[in-house]
């Protein structure tokens, strides 16, 4: 993954993105799907996740999935 900081974060509607930001408490990053709501100027996730652009400390593109590996015989 090619993670970002906020400075280059591209506020794209439904472009779904990774963020991660350090946890103090367990000292370790939590990661979060989210994808930018312009109405709102917000990236929202799951259940309760609401980001402002200016909380993301890092962030990465959700890379693209792997081509299925090709079928013996075809």
């Amino acid at each position: 993954m090619n993670w970002q900081t906020n400075d280059t974060l591209p506020l794209v509607p439904a472009k779904q993105i990774i963020v991660s930001a350090w946890n103090e408490e367990l000292q370790s990053y939590d990661y979060n799907v989210v994808a930018y709501y312009e109405p709102m100027q917000l990236w929202y996730g799951g259940p309760g996740i609401l980001v402002r652009k200016e909380e993301i400390e890092y962030w990465s593109e959700i890379p693209a999935p792997a081509d299925p590996p090709s079928k013996p015989g075809n």
